[in-house]
């Protein structure tokens, strides 16, 4: 198997006990090598690791420092965190984990799923706890030199946050990255419609949506209208093929991205049901708050 290179800033006061005491669980591989970035504050250290110096305010390209990375792959290894026993082997294993945890339920649970992870689903699993966003183990990111040169590598010079910058610019540019992070929180979808429309329902009482609410006057409204007057008739009609064009892409767009071209005529047909439920409950709610 290919050798991955582990990254690391060089050591120094307690990262360099940090650094020792990782040693064991670091050669527990014998797929991994080692390479200390150094700004000129190494320490003397009994471990013999090659160094790759960079002097202060040397402008060091992102292109030199993969230039001197044996392997293809390479992660940042951060000394300021405890990792896991197992943390290696379940890195290694990050894409086949990814997949298997990917695997297809049923037709109406993978719906149900990517309805919440759209916009246009309206509830959101974890908008109830958003918490801000934190950058822990971002060592946990497994970079390939090929993947990484795709991005503009002389642009980025080589700094002590490096491992940080290099994410959010490989995020940014929808690098396919293997990841694993033991901080990563599973998110508990609702994979029954009645769970589902509870959750909807709770929040749409709690917090009114302004595009669910008047679509649903508007349907409401002029679809009555329609029937009596020609000018409402004329408006419905755009303002719906307005409605069912913007969800027609949405649908295609989360049946492209899951592969199964089937999720489609379930999620634009769920999308308006979802959308008026949420309306009626929020302007429900909001009569009984006024009153």
């Amino acid at each position: 198997m290919e050798k991955i290179t582990i990254l690391i800033n060089a050591p120094k006061g307690k990262e360099l006990l940090n650094l020792r005491q990782s040693v064991s669980l670091m050669n527990a591989s014998e797929s991994l090598q080692f390479l200390i970035i150094d700004y000129g504050q190494r320490e003397s250290t009994s471990i013999d690791f090659p160094v790759f110096s960079v002097q202060d305010h040397e402008d060091v390209s992102l292109t030199q420092l993969l230039n001197v990375i044996p392997s293809e792959r390479f992660l940042f290894f951060d000394l300021k965190h405890n990792y896991p026993a197992d943390f290696f082997e379940r890195l290694l294993n990050a894409e086949e984990e990814e997949e298997t945890s990917l695997q297809k339920g049923s037709l109406w649970e993978e719906s149900l799923i990517a309805a919440q992870q759209s916009p246009y689903g309206l509830y959101n699993p974890q908008s109830e706890n958003r918490k801000p966003l934190v950058f822990g183990f971002l060592p946990s990111v497994l970079y390939t030199k090929t993947e990484v040169e795709k991005l503009n590598t002389n642009k980025v010079n080589v700094h002590s946050d490096l491992a940080q910058e290099l994410y959010l610019y490989a995020e940014k540019n929808k690098l396919k990255l293997a990841r694993y992070s033991p901080k990563k929180e599973n998110i508990h979808y609702k994979t029954d419609l009645q769970s589902f429309m509870f959750a909807l329902t709770s929040q749409a009482q709690k917090q009114i949506k302004i595009f669910p609410v008047l679509f649903t006057l508007f349907f409401f409204f002029f679809g009555l209208g329609a029937a009596f007057n020609q000018a409402f008739f004329l408006i419905f009609l755009v303002g719906m093929g307005a409605y069912f064009f913007a969800i027609t892409l949405e649908a295609f767009g989360l049946s492209s991205i899951k592969k199964n071209g089937a999720l489609m005529p379930i999620l634009f047909l769920l999308f308006p049901f979802v959308h008026l439920v949420y309306g009626i409950e929020s302007l429900i709610a909001k009569f009984k708050t006024g009153a």
